[in-house]
């Protein structure tokens, strides 16, 4: 067997040095689109592009990409970097067959020796001409992505099986992916990928390179904030996790925001997105140690595990030089001092407290905060207020022993260079001057010692209107009328209790300068901290006054109403006796239901009927109280006026049922049918949904008023024949919501059941029926006497089966001139009054029609109720009328009319 020979090891510094030799031309044809600056070459990174995120030293070879953590301290390492390379052994092989410089590197061709030339004594050839050099393509971000570009793969030719995909996007416009690989050693390995656009040829796909610069921000919600507080994190799968646990927490409130590739690029994002935002940051808890002196390198040089425990004990890094609160700083002072927002500073626990780069994701996922947690930490930021760049005053030294001696600054909020602990940081400067005297605890933060003055915003009013004695429980999040209020006076002349005006907000101003000498406020910061404190703190005064009854125990709910109607179990029929005991019941049912329980199924409206003045539209005030009572016109079809009128209304009348036409009706109907009001308030950003809470309750002089013959189970007729008795109501009115709320506890029915409502409801319902010329036609055709010829053959008592075109005809009208109108009539009359739809044949053709009831003519007009003599015994009402079968109490009837009020009915309480 023939022995090989060992290969000799490649020549690395020297293929070092040529490649440096060749810098100048090398660089920009390997990052093409970045510039040279002095002896330094700069691009957006290692893809190339506009920037200035990676530099090369063109005199040394050192290089560095500030975005990530990759560098080196010569081309060889750079080239490796740019092609993804894992070793410099395989990039020295590449680079020198590329470039020809085999015999440099010391790099075999075929051989087990180096290649070296022959002798030759012929002259030489001339040597063949080199290929053309395949220029490298240079891309250009596309952003946003255009509709016409196809979907990304994600494919990369070393990398496989992305980690995480984070889509850049931001209200439905996509600007490009950030991805996230592990490599085979456990690093993780994070790319943009663009949609982009050929230098060369003007073709596009999606590529590996990131974006030019300024570089858009990443919203895990995909929407902009819109008005609502921004959290700040680094880092897109972190970012998401918070966004999904507010979300679930506190809908609507919370946008968080991060940026592209980490901490030291944060410079090269767009901040201009978050102008004029609320901004809370929340910096990696980082534990960075500082770095090892040349001495030290050069003492444990080859020795791994010396140099690793001689790292272990250096150190902590200053808090404000840890990179994720660094760049945090940073970027607070920018938002603030360039874009006008409002920053908050979040108080991470110290360096060395919790493992190194604990965030929100571990605090959620691996410390198991909650939803309340994560607003409770929320609720502990401070402002950060320096007019100073927060960065850079990481650096200054800390106070001098004399000025310390002095008196220290005190604790202030979040970058001010309060303290001198050495953490903040902070040179010595003029006298310290303190606040007044009698200043409170949670106003001293806010008081610059320094310059003697007071440093507001938002989160001093908000504190003022938590902790000053006369501020604190005044302003409260109604969820009736869903805005806020004051639960009290402010204290301030003329000032009430009710709705927030709009001068409360600068009388809140003026009075936080009279009394703790505040420079004025704006009216901005004034607004946001009146609504964000009343969020906070929530009521409902129906269900606290609700909640507060005390029930007697006497039951009043089963007669309440056939007492103050003035009716007697002498007066009126047994089932129309039962079925207004069963009314007053379910209506203070669903009234306690509709606020306990809102947006619960309560879609029925009770309608008082009777000639004016009998305090109809006063029994509906007075159960509701004044106070939750509104009979304000509305126009029910069109626009939010109705959505927005129910706010805040325990009880809403609709008057003048009869006067009103078929479709405002179909209108109301639908309206009542709503369980939910969705709409944009006025000055709102999003449409809101408000699950209702009121009751309706119609009004009405006639007795007839329903116009259409479906979906009238809704409506729960109450016929009014003298003065109700209101006074007795006012009186008693607290007993019958407590028993009411007691019956709410127990979980007792507060809706009739199916016998109840076609044993009792359906006559009342139908007998308000609004008979019109059409219908009154229609029982006259279909019940005469059969005779004559044509249609008269067809449509008389004898039809069992009929179609719309005969009836049409039968009513004199040309069946090519009728109407949707006229057939939908002829429809629901039929429907009402038994007939079935069906097939059938006529001469030997399908026709759709109508088949008759079993029981036909009908032997009388439907009748409600109220129309029975008060002398017939509830086993005997109408049992001559349609519907006989279903006249018979059921088991749930209810017990005799003698038992529900024993003896004594003029006292039946």
């Amino acid at each position: 067997m023939q022995r090989r020979d060992d290969l000799p090891p490649i020549n690395f510094s020297a293929l070092a040095e040529a490649l440096l030799a060749r810098a100048e031309t090398l660089v920009p044809l390997w990052l093409q689109g970045g510039n040279i600056v002095g002896h330094e070459y700069v691009c957006a990174g290692l893809g190339g592009g506009a920037g200035r995120s990676c530099s090369v030293n063109l005199t040394t070879g050192a290089w560095a990409d500030f975005s990530g953590d990759d560098k080196g301290s010569d081309l060889l390492s750079l080239y490796a970097a740019i092609h993804g390379l894992p070793s410099q052994g395989k990039a020295a092989r590449q680079v020198a067959e590329e470039l020809g410089l085999e015999s440099i590197a010391g790099i075999v061709k075929g051989g087990n020796t180096p290649v070296a030339p022959a002798a030759n004594p012929r002259p030489a050839l001339p040597p063949k001409a080199a290929p053309p050099k395949k220029e490298r393509e240079t891309w250009t971000p596309i952003v946003p992505v255009p509709g016409h570009a196809p979907a990304p793969t994600f494919w990369h030719h070393e990398r496989k099986d992305p980690a995480h995909t984070a889509c850049y996007v931001v209200a439905g416009a996509v600007y490009g992916y950030v991805v996230r690989f592990i490599g085979s050693d456990g690093r993780k390995i994070t790319m943009p990928y663009v949609f982009a656009r050929s230098d060369r040829d003007g073709s596009c796909k999606w590529v590996w390179r990131g974006w030019d610069e300024p570089r858009p921000l990443y919203y895990p919600g995909g929407q902009p904030p819109g008005g609502r507080r921004v959290v700040l994190v680094e880092g897109e799968i972190k970012g998401e996790v918070l966004q999904s646990l507010l979300d679930a927490t506190d809908p609507g409130r919370w946008c968080v925001a991060s940026w592209p590739n980490g901490s030291k690029s944060w410079h090269k994002a767009d901040w201009s997105w978050l102008a004029g935002c609320d901004v809370l940051l929340w910096p990696d808890c980082d534990a960075k140690r500082e770095r090892l002196s040349k001495e030290q390198q050069q003492q444990t040089e080859g020795d791994a595990e010396a140099r690793a425990a001689l790292e272990a004990v250096q150190p902590l890094l200053p808090e404000a030089k840890q990179p994720g609160m660094a760049a945090m700083l940073g970027i607070g002072a920018l938002l603030r001092d360039t874009h006008g927002g409002t920053v908050g500073l979040l108080p991470i626990p110290a360096p060395g407290e919790r493992p190194d780069g604990w965030d929100a994701r571990d605090a959620i996922e691996t410390d198991g905060w909650t939803g309340a947690d994560v607003l409770a930490f929320f609720d502990r930021s401070r402002p950060l207020l320096a007019a100073a760049d927060a960065p850079a005053g990481a650096d200054a030294d800390p106070p001098a022993a004399g000025k310390a001696a002095q008196g220290k600054k005190r604790g202030g909020p979040v970058g001010t260079g309060a303290g001198g602990d050495g953490k903040t940081g902070g040179k010595a400067g003029p006298e310290l001057v303190p606040p007044r005297k009698g200043t409170p605890a949670w106003l001293e933060p806010y008081w610059d010692w320094e310059k003697a003055r007071w440093l507001v915003s938002r989160r001093v009013v908000i504190d003022a209107l938590e902790n000053d004695p006369d501020l604190a429980g005044v302003v409260a999040y109604n969820e009736l009328t869903n805005s806020i209020q004051c639960r009290r006076a402010w204290p301030w002349p003329h000032a009430k209790p009710g709705d927030v005006r709009n001068a409360d907000a600068l009388l809140l101003g003026k009075y936080l300068t009279d009394t703790y000498g505040l420079p004025a406020i704006s009216r901005a910061s004034l607004d946001e901290a009146i609504q964000t404190v009343a969020e906070a703190e929530r009521y409902h005064p129906i269900r606290e006054w609700l909640i507060g009854l005390q029930w007697d125990g006497t039951p009043r709910l089963g007669k309440w109403l056939l007492y103050v109607l003035g009716e007697t179990p002498q007066s009126i029929n047994a089932r129309l006796f039962e079925y207004l005991g069963l009314v007053g019941r379910y209506w203070l049912q669903g009234m306690v239901w509709r606020v306990m329980e809102p947006g619960c199924k309560f879609d029925y409206c009770p309608v008082l009927e009777g000639a004016g003045g009998l305090r109809k539209s006063t029994l509906v005030e007075v159960l509701a109280s004044s106070a939750f009572f509104s009979d304000t016109p509305f126009d029910m079809s069109h626009g939010k006026e109705a959505q927005e009128q129910v706010q805040g209304v325990w009880a809403y009348e609709i008057a003048e049922l009869a006067a009103m036409s078929k479709a405002d009706v179909n209108a109301i109907k639908a309206f009542i049918s709503s369980k939910v009001d969705r709409y944009r308030v006025a000055y709102g950003a999003t449409v809101e949904s408000f699950p209702r809470q009121c009751v309706l309750v119609g009004t009405t002089n006639e007795d007839t008023y329903l116009r259409d013959r479906t979906g009238n189970r809704r409506w729960w007729p109450v016929p009014v024949r003298h003065q109700i008795n209101t006074e007795w109501v006012q009186r008693w009115r607290e007993q019958l919501f407590a028993e009411a709320f007691a019956l709410y506890l127990q979980g007792e029915a507060y809706t009739p059941s199916p016998d109840q409502e076609q044993r009792l409801f359906r006559p009342m319902q139908d007998s308000r029926l609004v008979e019109t010329a059409v219908e009154s036609e229609l029982l006259r055709v279909l019940t005469r006497r059969p005779g004559g010829t044509g249609i008269l053959e067809i449509i008389n008592i004898d039809a069992k089966f009929v179609t719309i075109a005969q009836i049409v005809t039968a009513l004199g009208i040309d069946a090519a001139k009728s109407t949707p109108g006229l057939e939908g009539q002829i429809r629901g009359w039929l429907k009402q009054a038994g007939w079935t739809h069906g097939k059938q044949r006529i001469n030997g053709t399908p026709a759709n029609g109508y088949k008759r009831p079993e029981v036909w003519p009908p032997k009388d007009a439907v009748a409600g109720l109220d129309e029975e003599p008060a002398d017939v015994p509830a086993e005997q009402a109408g049992q001559d009328g349609p519907g006989a079968a279903d006249a018979a109490p059921s088991g749930d009837s209810g017990p005799p009319v003698a038992d529900y009020f024993g003896e004594g009915w003029d006292e039946p309480f």
